[in-house]
């Protein structure tokens, strides 16, 4: 039977004219494909052609080349493999995408190992087709380990502030809260750029002077666990 347990954090993000709600996290079986759903609702004064653009932050290492996430938007569903935008779908002024209710378009989110435990996190974001930079991102995470702790256990111990300001240049300065943990920066691609030993509660400062332009993610990790994750974007 499928195993997977549904944190009580619901995700809230605005931007200015999309918001976009839903569980953001889930632990589940390695060998059972886990799914999910965002609903995406426009709070602008006019219908939007809304698009969505799925990319993979972190995935487990040793993974089949078939596997991975994959997703269905605008009454298309994209394979694995699948890294351009998709079809755009017109959603009215007011009106929201939703999986509850039947709604055809409503986004649907999918995972699958391939039998292999690990971490992974995936970024979706939906934007205006006439105005890109008009999006709303979510991260979702995924910890696919049955001998896993509940992440809710976890996410008690130790918890990561939106970093400031952002964009950023030089420095940036984020709050930590809890005894140990570690911050790790995820390029788009994956690769681990930054890492830093955080071992006590405030406001922390982190030099940015010899990173890239670009846009990264600040993965809080205690125990080896995923524990909050956060979008920095180094101009």
């Amino acid at each position: 039977m499928l195993f997977i347990i549904l944190l009580t954090q619901i995700s809230f993000v605005a931007a200015q004219s999309l918001v976009v709600t839903g569980d953001t996290a889930f632990i589940g079986d390695p060998n059972i494909q886990l799914e999910h759903h965002l609903v995406v609702k426009n709070i602008s004064g006019d219908s939007i052609n809304v698009i969505c653009q799925k990319t993979n932050i972190l995935l487990p290492s040793g993974m089949p080349v078939w596997a991975g996430s994959s997703y269905c938007f605008a009454g298309t569903c994209y394979p694995t493999s699948a890294t351009n935008p998709s079809d755009p779908a017109k959603l009215a002024s007011g009106q929201a995408f939703s999986f509850d209710n039947n709604d055809t378009d409503a986004h649907s989110g999918y995972f699958n190992t391939g039998g292999v435990s690990g971490l992974a996190s995936v970024e979706y974001c939906f934007f205006d087709e006439n105005n890109p930079a008009d999006e709303t991102c979510v991260v979702i995470t995924y910890d696919f380990n049955q001998s896993s702790t509940n992440i809710n256990d976890f996410q008690s111990l130790a918890n990561l502030g939106d970093f400031h300001p952002n964009p950023a240049k030089g420095m940036v300065n984020f709050t930590f809260n809890g005894d140990l943990a570690t911050l790790k920066l995820i390029d788009i691609l994956g690769n681990n750029v930054k890492e830093i030993l955080l071992n006590q509660d405030g406001i922390k400062k982190l030099d940015l002077s010899d990173m890239n332009k670009g846009i990264y993610f600040g993965n809080l990790i205690v125990n080896d666990q995923v524990v909050s994750i956060k979008k920095l974007i180094v101009k």
